[in-house]
């Protein structure tokens, strides 16, 4: 009896539902990090705006939870914002640095995954009736 190609498609969605998880644990905990250092350090706007980013992080975290792919370019794209900054030079890294770096490799991953039947756009629904 041959394979069909179904279970295939079921195992690679899986595995894409799992990847999701994780990117909404990490935006989530990134999030978390981001607000609480307010309670460490002085209040400055750097550490104000990093209170919002944290905020952000969360939001996005929500979006996450879904299975569209807008949630996930706009986390690679916050993400990405923040990985630019670390190649300055004297610039001490963080575990929400870090976090941040392995969120971008998930959602661009996810991005470059083919979607296949979840997330489809509204014209592929309305196909249906």
């Amino acid at each position: 009896m041959p394979m069909t190609p179904e279970p295939k498609s079921l195992h690679s969605t899986q595995i894409q539902e799992r990847v999701r998880l994780v990117a909404m644990l990490l935006a989530l905990t990134t999030g978390v990090l981001l607000i609480s250092h307010l309670w460490e350090q002085a209040l400055t706007r750097e550490t104000i705006a990093s209170a919002g980013r944290g905020v952000v992080f969360i939001l996005l975290a929500l979006g996450l939870m879904g299975t569209r792919r807008l949630s996930v370019a706009l986390t690679a794209l916050l993400c990405s914002t923040r990985v630019l900054g670390l190649l300055s030079v004297g610039r001490t890294i963080s575990l929400a640095d870090w976090l941040q770096v392995l969120m971008l490799i998930l959602c661009v991953g996810l991005l470059f995954t083919p979607n296949n039947g979840h997330g489809e756009s509204l014209e592929g629904d309305a196909s249906l009736h």
